[in-house]
C-alpha cells in the first residue's frame, strides 16, 4: 500500500481511493443557472490531528471524527430522494488510528474505507472503532454502501454493530471483534429494538472476507415478513466466525432468506466450545463448502438447510 498523506495519494488493494492533486481522481463539477453542482461524491478525509470545523476535502482539512464526515456525506443525498442517483457515491476516508467513536448513524449510497490493517486490534495499522462504552456502530438504517478494512471493538456487553436496517451493502475485508471477557452479545446483528416483533430488515446485502470474533452469537438477523421486511438475497462468504460460544450464525423463524447463502465459510475454530455453528430456523438458508467445528447444527441435516459440501466437527453434513 502506497500513502502519501502531504500529496493525498493513498492505495487501497492497488487502487487509488482519493486524490485531490489528480485529475481523473478530483470530482467533476458542471455549471448550471450560474451554480456548480458536483457530478459525482466528494471525499472527506479523517484522520489524527484533525478538526471538525474543517470541511474535510482533503488531508491538510481532515475531520477529527468518522461522525462528522459522516454527516457531511448524508448531506449530499437528494433531500427529496427524487432523484436518479439520490446519492452521489462520497468517500469517507480514514487514517489508521482508534477512535473511541459510538456511532449512531453510517453512510447512505458512499464508500467508507479504513487505510492500513483492520485486523490490527492495536489500532496502530489500521483503523479501530472502539468506544469506552456501547457499540460501536448502532443506527436505524445503512443503505447502499460499502464499509471496508474496519474494525468494530466493542469493550463490554453491546453489539459491535447493531442497525435495523441493512439494504444493498457490501462488507468487505471487517473485523467485528467482541470484549476479551466473551460477553460480547454479538459481533453483528440486524434487529429493530424499538417495536416488540424485531422489525429488521437485510437484503441484498454481501459479507466478503470478514472475522466475526468473541461475540456470544457471531451473527444474528431477525426480520418482520408482517411489515414486508425480509433477509433475501444475502451472501455471506469467506467469512471466519471465531471465539463465538452460543451461536455462529443465526437466523429467526421471522426471516425470509430466500436466496441467502453462506458460502466457504468457517465457523467455529475450538477456541470456545460453540453451541450451535448455525441456528436456521428458517431451514432455507443455502449452505455450501462451509467447515463447522460446534456442538450441533440446527437444522442437523440438510432438510431444509441445504448443505452442500459442508463439514460438522469433520463429518460430512448429508442430505437427508
Amino acid at each position: 500500500m502506497s500513502t502519501n498523506f502531504s500529496g493525498q495519494l493513498y492505495q487501497f488493494d492497488s487502487v487509488p481511493v482519493a486524490s485531490a492533486g489528480i485529475p481523473f481522481l478530483t470530482p467533476a463539477w458542471e455549471s448550471n443557472s450560474g451554480t456548480s453542482e458536483q457530478q459525482y461524491g466528494r471525499y472527506y478525509w479523517v484522520g489524527k490531528g484533525g478538526d471538525d470545523n474543517n470541511d474535510g476535502s482533503n488531508w491538510e482539512k481532515r475531520k477529527a471524527t468518522i461522525a462528522a464526515a459522516i454527516t457531511l456525506a448524508n448531506a449530499d443525498i437528494d433531500s427529496g430522494w427524487a432523484v436518479s442517483p439520490w446519492a452521489p457515491s462520497a468517500v469517507i476516508v480514514i487514517a489508521p488510528g482508534k477512535y473511541a467513536e459510538n456511532l449512531t448513524a453510517m453512510p447512505y449510497g458512499c464508500t467508507i474505507v479504513g487505510l492500513g490493517d483492520a485486523f490490527d486490534l492495536n489500532g496502530e495499522r489500521g483503523v479501530t472503532i472502539k468506544p469506552a462504552s456501547g457499540s460501536p456502530v448502532d443506527c436505524t438504517s445503512i443503505i447502499n454502501s460499502r464499509i471496508q478494512n474496519i474494525c468494530f471493538e466493542s469493550a463490554d456487553t453491546s453489539p459491535c454493530f447493531d442497525v435495523e436496517n441493512f439494504n444493498r451493502n457490501i462488507v468487505e475485508g471487517c473485523l467485528f471483534a467482541g470484549n476479551t471477557s466473551n460477553t460480547t452479545s454479538h459481533c453483528f446483528r440486524v434487529k429493530d429494538e424499538t417495536n416488540a416483533d424485531g422489525n429488521g430488515d437485510m437484503t441484498g446485502s454481501r459479507f466478503i472476507n470478514c472475522v466475526f470474533h468473541r461475540g456470544v452469537i457471531g451473527f444474528e438477523v431477525e426480520t418482520d415478513n408482517g411489515s414486508s421486511k425480509q433477509a433475501s438475497g444475502n451472501i455471506i462468504e469467506h467469512c471466519y466466525f471465531t471465539g463465538c460460544s452460543a451461536k455462529g450464525i443465526y437466523f429467526h423463524a421471522d426471516c425470509v432468506p430466500s436466496f441467502t447463502v453462506i458460502n466457504h465459510c468457517v465457523v467455529g475454530d475450538g477456541s470456545t466450545t460453540l453451541a450451535l455453528g448455525l441456528d436456521d430456523d428458517t431451514t432455507s438458508v443455502g449452505v455450501s463448502n462451509t467447515v463447522f467445528q460446534a456442538t450441533a447444527n440446527d437444522p442437523a441435516t440438510a432438510s431444509g438447510g441445504k448443505y452442500n459440501g459442508c463439514y460438522l466437527n469433520g463429518a460430512l453434513l448429508t442430505q437427508s
